[in-house]
């Protein structure tokens, strides 16, 4: 007699049960060398979601959206805001199995994509099979192609991680106000710069970024955004010209808050991605860029006074409006060597800060 455990043991669970809709977005994510030195720490990070019709619920949200940034149903029509707002608008798809692909190595992650449809686990790699299938990436890391593996053997999704090296410079950036135009401090207009409107580049942002690359810095972007824009953040990014690099964003459900609050709740949860990044590297350098507009000092002064032999630089881009007062400056660098901290509006004023990067910090 055939027990249910013989038949599980001929029959093992498939790799994955993604289905034929799901749609996979792979996340660049970085990867670190491991304590025994034999493997690298990759981080696999994702997410999982379908398109579908709109619910009631998602419909009264479009409507207060509508009406928060007050422009006509025309605009909503638009090709543009279709698609800045379709992740927004899919399912999540929770429960799936995810697998990736190095090389000829499949890893199966041990657990399923959350609620949200996110999935993320940290896959250990051996150096030699890293090596073997790697390619140069800017400054000192280098990148490792990933695959998602379908019910079929093609992938399903293509990514890569960021293999770092335990020591060199890394810059860690803020995004909105900092290297796009966003106006937080406006909420209408931060919402319609995000939704109907073409992304507009900070000049000379980009080509700051790209001389810090050529000395040798890795790149972390770290901002408030959404998971949902990452697409059209990483799009934007690169056909302007600045360093591909990880990107570390926030957790948001459309159903955990008002859609109008998307943008608004901002730069909660910031703080930890990069403690996590600092913490990941002890002999990493850090420069950290933001802007004034919201609380870039703040995290960055805390960052200085908890990591001070690891933060080599804080330059924020200041932005019109009550945001630059001296005092506010004295209380979130307190404690941190003046000599650490660049005011700065236009990126010009930071070219003197390009050489020597990549190796021994600000020259």
């Amino acid at each position: 007699m055939t027990s249910l455990l013989d038949v599980m043991k001929r029959r093992p669970r498939p790799l994955t049960n993604l289905a034929c809709e799901d749609r996979v977005v792979l996340f660049p994510s970085v990867g670190h060398l491991a304590g025994d030195g034999r493997h690298w720490i990759v981080n696999v990070h994702g997410d999982v979601s379908a398109a579908c019709g709109l619910s009631l619920g998602k419909r009264v949200l479009l409507k207060l959206l509508q009406r928060t940034m007050r422009v006509n149903e025309q605009a909503f029509a638009s090709e543009l805001f279709q698609q800045r707002i379709a992740r927004f608008l899919a399912q999540d798809r929770p429960g799936r199995r995810v697998a990736v692909r190095i090389g000829e190595q499949i890893y199966p992650l041990p657990k399923k994509s959350r609620r949200n449809g996110h999935f993320q686990a940290a896959v250990r790699v051996a150096v030699e099979e890293a090596r073997e299938h790697a390619t140069a990436g800017h400054g000192q890391a280098t990148l490792l192609p990933l695959d998602i593996c379908g019910t079929t053997d093609p992938a399903v999704a293509c990514g890569q991680a960021y293999l770092l090296a335990p020591s060199g410079m890394s810059i860690i950036s803020d995004i909105d106000d900092t290297l796009k135009h966003s106006y937080v401090a406006c909420k209408r207009t931060l919402l319609a710069n995000t939704f109907l409107r073409p992304f507009e580049t900070i000049p000379g942002m980009s080509s700051l970024f790209r001389a810090w690359s050529a000395a040798g810095a890795a790149f972390h972007y770290v901002s408030s955004s959404p998971w949902q824009l990452y697409e059209h953040l990483a799009e934007h990014l690169a056909d302007e010209g600045f360093p591909a690099g990880t990107f570390h964003l926030r957790a948001f459900r459309l159903r955990d808050h008002l859609l109008r609050r998307i943008l608004m709740l901002r730069r909660s949860g910031k703080a930890g991605g990069i403690r996590t990044l600092i913490k990941t590297f002890p002999l990493r350098k850090f420069i950290l860029v933001g802007d004034s507009g919201e609380h870039d000092p703040e995290i960055y002064g805390a960052m200085a006074r908890r990591f001070p032999y690891q933060i080599a630089g804080i330059y924020i881009r200041q932005l019109d409006g009550p945001g630059n007062s001296s005092r506010r400056y004295a209380r979130a660098f307190r404690g941190v060597a003046p000599s650490l901290v660049r005011l700065f509006r236009d990126a010009g004023e930071l070219s003197d800060q390009c050489s020597g990067v990549g190796q021994q910090g600000i020259s």
